[in-house]
């Protein structure tokens, strides 16, 4: 028997319905992420993909539901101390980056200093912060493993965009988390500092980290992705695994126009008649 018919889902939604002041941004929405089912949310600006990051982060809240079921659980559970999540769910989001980076004090922070945050949920350290040798070996492992080694030193408000991800990414890393989570990963990368971020993220995904990335680019939706949402208006439009998902009608309903999908090398791919 697989070892993960025995253990809960990761992640599940049940009919979840919220509000940003008096405006509905998520309407029973539903999903079940189970270990090592690695699964893209997609959806055009607007689509609640924001609204499922703060919920999952708990800046947002869903309404009471309307029978017994939670309306979200995590890890088999709907009652977390969510410094204690925080571990087993490494979170990276071009808003973390911009915190840090803009942010003076966090901002001067080494790419050392900025992994070790992440073993105590902050932004910053601060003196009642116990770092041992143990912590800064595990954040020098955790660098050296996806090349970053060489930005230990460097202080992150002078790191490129692509330099500062792969920061986060060991910042998320560091505590061996079971499910790593990304918000649109490769925003304001380049080429080249994109796809050596998709190929982290790949080799992630490879060693047993279930993957869950956030985007409204086809092109993040690597190989590894088994299952696709499609998020239209706050609701899931379409969901299952990723061939059955992603296709030219089911993509060209949920962005409103026609358009035409195709894979290369395991990677889809859209052209689109903008005439």
């Amino acid at each position: 028997m697989d070892n993960r018919d025995q253990q809960p889902p990761v992640l599940q939604f049940h009919d979840v319905t919220a509000y940003r002041n008096d405006t509905k941004v998520m309407d029973q929405f539903s999903m079940t992420i189970n270990p090592r089912e690695h699964t893209a949310i997609v959806g055009p600006n607007g689509s609640g993909k924001s609204t499922f990051i703060q919920l999952l982060t708990h800046q947002l809240h869903p309404l009471a539901p309307e029978g017994d079921t939670p309306p979200i659980r995590v890890f088999g559970k709907d009652r977390w101390i969510v410094s204690e999540l925080r571990k087993r769910i490494g979170i990276i989001s071009s808003d973390l980056e911009s915190e840090i980076r803009h942010n003076l004090n966090h901002g001067r922070l080494s790419g050392s200093e900025v992994v070790l945050t992440g073993f105590f949920s902050s932004m910053q350290l601060f003196g009642h912060h116990r770092i041992t040798d143990a912590m800064k070996h595990k954040a020098s492992r955790t660098l050296a493993s996806i090349d970053a080694a060489h930005l230990k030193d460097r202080r992150f408000n002078r790191m490129s965009a692509g330099e500062a991800r792969r920061v986060l990414i060991a910042r998320a890393l560091v505590t061996s988390p079971e499910v790593l989570v990304l918000d649109e990963p490769t925003t304001a990368l380049d080429l080249v500092a994109r796809e050596r971020c998709l190929q982290h993220i790949r080799n992630i995904a490879r060693q047993g980290t279930t993957v869950l990335i956030v985007t409204h680019h086809l092109e993040e939706v690597f190989p590894e992705v088994t299952n696709v949402i499609l998020l239209k208006e706050g609701r899931a439009a379409f969901s299952g695994p990723k061939k059955e998902v992603l296709t030219s009608d089911k993509l060209s309903s949920v962005y409103d126009h026609p358009l035409e999908l195709y894979f290369r090398n395991g990677t889809p791919r859209i052209e689109l008649d903008i005439s």
